[in-house]
């Protein structure tokens, strides 16, 4: 099994192949790629409300389209697809069986799927995009564009000659770089496969809809996962990182400032009493509790004169 490690999420930690049990420990978000060659896509038109009914409906308008039963196929619908009002969608359908064989062994090596995602995803824009990729040992274009991902090869790129003048960027694996001007009139852009499938991690495409969907208290931890690790992590929130590491910096400083002029009032304020009870009473030489002290002199002064107690009978029935 292939997998990619990234720390921001943006570029390759490092990569390669393992069995599930052996992957590096998950420290952030556990994504499945998708490959391109498992997923087909199909433009429908939703219903108003179909929200609920969600599978049911999708598996009635893709019943013509679709050449296995839908019922044995894993559907998804795009990104902000109009479930509420209605309206033209995409969707990406890939066999429910070869996903929960796939997504087995990761789960018993306690990976737990967070998102799945396409290796390449249609465009919400106009122009087109285009990786080249080497498939069976020889070059193949994916063309991404609005109404899904279509694969182009050698042999049939002529009949797409118009689409491909559309593209915006062209992607190409190292080993297929070479063969670029055959599809697409741009410099094609060097793209190894673990960085187009980093790529396809920051997708806003998530298939893990159904079955395999998560309830909104984990969809509200995975968001609280990402900010931490994006604010962790990525070179552009470097700015915040050190400003947060300043203002909690100056907080610091701030609360050992104001702790240390409480303990300096707190000792002058001791040092005051002890001074007020020596100076009064000279014949005490160790102060403990200067207050205490204070009051018991008073006292044993006040029985010596005769003098009355402000707890005594008469004094407090005089007040009255």
């Amino acid at each position: 099994m292939s997998f990619v490690h990234s720390l921001d999420g943006l570029s390759v930690t490092h990569h390669g192949s393992a069995a599930p049990q052996e992957l590096p420990p998950a420290h952030g978000e556990v994504v499945a790629v998708v490959p391109w060659q498992r997923l087909s896509w199909h433009a429908v038109t939703l219903p108003p409300q179909s929200g609920p009914r969600l599978s049911a409906v999708l598996q009635g308008l893709l019943e013509e389209q679709l050449l296995d039963d839908p019922a044995h196929l894993h559907l998804a619908i795009a990104p902000q697809a109009p479930t509420r009002m209605g309206g033209a969608t995409l969707v990406a359908a890939c066999s429910r069986e070869w996903l929960q064989q796939a997504l087995a062994p990761l789960d018993a090596a306690g990976l737990r799927v967070q998102r799945l995602v396409p290796e390449c995803a249609p465009t919400s824009a106009p122009e087109a995009v285009l990786h080249l990729v080497q498939h069976d040992g020889q070059a193949l274009a994916l063309l991404c564009h609005a109404q899904g991902v279509t694969p182009i090869p050698h042999a049939t790129r002529a009949a797409w000659s118009q689409n491909l003048a559309e593209v915006s960027v062209c992607w190409s694996e190292p080993g297929v770089a070479q063969q670029a001007a055959d599809w697409c009139p741009l410099e094609a852009v060097l793209q190894p496969a673990a960085q187009r499938w980093l790529q396809a991690a920051r997708s806003n495409w998530d298939l893990a809809q159904g079955e395999w969907g998560q309830s909104r208290a984990q969809r509200s931890g995975r968001w609280m996962q990402q900010a931490w690790h994006t604010l962790r992590h990525r070179p552009d929130w470097r700015a915040v990182r050190w400003g947060l590491a300043l203002l909690l910096g100056a907080q610091l400083i701030g609360l050992n400032t104001w702790a240390w002029r409480e303990q300096a009032l707190l000792q002058d304020q001791q040092q005051r009493q002890q001074r007020v009870l020596t100076d009064t009473f000279p014949h005490v030489r160790v102060v403990i509790d200067p207050a205490l002290q204070m009051r018991r002199e008073v006292d044993a002064l006040r029985q010596a004169t005769g003098a009355p107690s402000p707890q005594d009978a008469d004094v407090l029935l005089a007040r009255l």
